[in-house]
């Protein structure tokens, strides 16, 4: 009889592409399409639920069974009949449990005796009829005229023996009530059977069908390996003979290459270096521009003052002329200062010429007020020294400046009146607080252009200023930056 192998999903020894001939397979037993592992968790879950399933269809079926036999003998049925039930029972209900399990046993005689056992007792159990059904689906699967024949032939045999007896129990000898219960057996038998057989045959075709697949796509495979092996080697000669060209060409160009990357560091690191000098020359005359502009601006406004005024006492003159002085020897040295920066004759010069502002320049501005006789303290909240290097020159060179405008401001109101500095750090801002109490002398005019500039100042870089005299009787300026 002819071997069929087993059909479903292809496995991995099937699907690998091997050059080598395929040499035929040995005559085995034929296995069920999908038949799966005793350890696959999934096929103990199907085979419960295949049981399950059977127990549900066969006990209804059984029920309606005894329900008709009750009914007809009014609950009072002969003894071989209630026998009968009982055998029916007994046996339908070994047939569904194993008929789940079954499903894991490999295809071979036992597996064929098993299930040609279960469809023989079908003939004698209605519960076992569901059961029976699947193990022919199963039987129909293998595609065997043989076991097709012997199954629906024990399917008969058992079930004209069972109902003869059945009838006779009864007292019915009518024989068309048995041929025609056989005759519906034995057609419901051929149903699973034949849906088998189609099923099975489907499966024998996918699988020749892929196996077709696979071979062709071995071929197209090899095909292609040869092909690319064909380029590649083609490929390959090409590459050689261009690699000589290109060592010759490269020796030749790696001299020159390398006297041009040489050439081009050189100017790149002259480049750069003239830029930078370029650019701190630059920041430093704009800053000293500024510093420079604001004492020249200063000396011009107090002495504006001193011509324009003409009822300025003694000691007023002389602390105004005092403060032109000291305007003008910050003014000059800080020229001198900035030409010495940026002349060109020593690069190093530069080096060693001290910025026009830093941080310690705020502190230098009150000892300077001190030294003046001024009562000054400052204080720092949220930043230190440290911090405020890190701040741009123009925002530092415009706090020393605010600063110095400040403490001038009051050494010239109130004078000799302690004055407290504040510099703190408020979100993204830096606050100058300059805070000085208001004494009961009289004040001199001003004409507080100093405290204008102030104000122009902070706004040119993004932040503001204000003054005021506050209810507690002091005079408070603030200034604030970006920080």
């Amino acid at each position: 009889m002819t071997t069929h192998r087993p059909v479903g999903p292809a496995t991995p020894q099937e699907t690998v592409a091997s050059p080598a001939p395929e040499t035929p397979p040995k005559t085995a037993v034929p296995l069920e399409p999908g038949t799966p592992s005793w350890r696959s968790v999934r096929g103990w879950v199907i085979a419960a639920l295949q049981t399950l399933l059977c127990l549900g269809l066969g006990c209804l079926m059984f029920l309606m069974v005894l329900g008709e036999l009750l009914f007809e003998f009014d609950d009072a049925p002969p003894e071989g009949l209630v026998a009968m039930v009982a055998v029916d029972a007994l046996i339908g209900v070994a047939a569904t449990v194993v008929i789940g399990p079954l499903r894991l046993l490999r295809p071979g005689r036992l597996h064929a005796t098993a299930h040609l056992l279960i469809t023989t007792v079908a003939g004698l159990s209605v519960w076992s009829v569901p059961a029976a059904a699947i193990a022919l689906y199963r039987l129909g699967l293998r595609r065997r005229l043989g076991l097709d024949v012997a199954a629906v032939a024990l399917l008969g045999v058992t079930a004209m023996a069972w109902l003869t007896l059945d009838m006779r129990l009864r007292g019915d000898d009518d024989p068309r009530y048995v041929a025609t219960a056989l005759g519906v057996m034995i057609i419901g038998a051929l149903v699973p059977l034949l849906i088998g057989r189609v099923v099975g045959t489907r499966h024998e075709l996918i699988r020749t069908l892929r196996e077709r697949a696979d071979a062709a796509e071995r071929e197209r495979a090899s095909a292609e390996r040869e092909r690319i092996a064909a380029e590649r080697e083609r490929v390959a000669a090409e590459q050689a003979r261009s690699s000589a060209d290109q060592a010759r060409r490269s020796a030749e160009q790696a001299g020159l290459s390398a006297q041009r990357e040489a050439d081009a560091l050189r100017r790149g690191r002259d480049a750069e270096s003239a830029q930078v000098r370029a650019e701190e020359r630059a920041a430093l005359a704009r800053d000293m521009h500024d510093s420079v502009s604001h004492h020249l601006a200063s000396i011009a406004m107090h002495a504006g003052a001193m011509a324009y005024r003409e009822d300025l006492d003694p000691a007023t003159l002389r602390e105004t002329a005092r403060t032109v002085r000291d305007a003008a020897q910050h003014a000059n040295r800080e020229l001198r200062e900035v030409l010495i920066a940026l002349r060109t004759a020593d690069d190093h010069a530069a080096d060693d010429a001290a910025p026009l502002a830093t941080a310690p320049t705020l502190e230098e501005t009150v000892e300077r007020a001190r030294d003046g006789g001024q009562e000054v303290s400052l204080e720092l909240d949220g930043l230190d020294l440290a911090e405020l290097e890190q701040l741009g020159r123009g925002t530092v060179v415009a706090l020393a400046r605010i600063l110095g405008e400040a403490l001038t401001n009051a050494a010239k109101h109130a004078p000799g009146a302690p004055v407290t500095a504040l510099l703190a750090r408020r979100a993204e801002q830096v606050t100058l607080t300059v805070e000085n109490p208001l004494t009961g002398e009289a004040q001199p005019l001003s004409t507080g252009h100093g405290l204008i500039g102030v104000e122009e100042r902070a706004r040119l870089l993004g932040g503001g200023a204000r003054w005021t005299r506050t209810e507690h009787g002091t005079f408070e300026m603030e200034a604030w930056l970006p920080w």
